[in-house]
């Protein structure tokens, strides 16, 4: 592994450690379910710490489908809870982790697939948000021009009225449409 690839691992995985800290907050997401994540963490974390030494380091069915089933987790709950703060940024560490692994060890599509299907949610819904966030604000910038009325918007509407009253044949219709002959 090269020097910067290795740093960049060991900030993923110091990262990861922090938001394990969290544990009210990751309790509230994950439930029960939170040591299994732990447990499949320092599997990927062991192995690949071990492949950082060099040693010859090979995945266990066992092992791979532990994976799958934490990566499964993370798609669930992409997919069918709302994605707060603490589960956006272990996601983008841990799934990044976790396809890095697969990618060295695991090697299966169908981890890759889930993997990468719940790093798009999640994703996708950062964008959204900042969507949402920007939508909101050019609506309330809109209702402040709509709102702001210049002299010269007067001075142009006064000018209108004076031609359309102008216009008015004798009846009050306006004289629009007839054709002298």
């Amino acid at each position: 592994m090269k020097e910067e690839d290795l740093k960049k691992y060991q900030e993923t995985v110091a990262k990861i450690k922090k938001i394990f800290g969290w544990e009210l907050e990751l309790k509230k997401v994950f439930g029960s379910r939170i040591d299994k994540v732990k447990g499949v963490f320092e599997l990927l974390q062991r192995q690949m710490n071990e492949l950082t030494e060099d040693k010859a380091v090979e995945a266990s069915g066992e092992e791979k489908s532990r994976v799958r089933e934490v990566a499964d987790l993370f798609l669930s709950i992409a997919v069918n809870e709302p994605i707060v703060p603490i589960f956006r940024d272990l996601s983008r560490l841990y799934l990044l982790l976790m396809f890095n692994w697969n990618k060295e060890l695991g090697k299966r599509g169908d981890i890759g697939k889930q993997i990468s299907t719940a790093e798009k949610i999640v994703t996708a819904q950062m964008t959204m948000f900042d969507t949402i966030d920007l939508l909101k604000y050019l609506l309330k910038q809109g209702r402040n021009m709509r709102n702001w009325s210049p002299p010269a918007f007067e001075l142009s509407r006064h000018y209108l009225e004076s031609l359309d009253n102008e216009g008015k044949g004798e009846e009050g219709t306006k004289l629009e449409g007839k054709v002298e002959k």
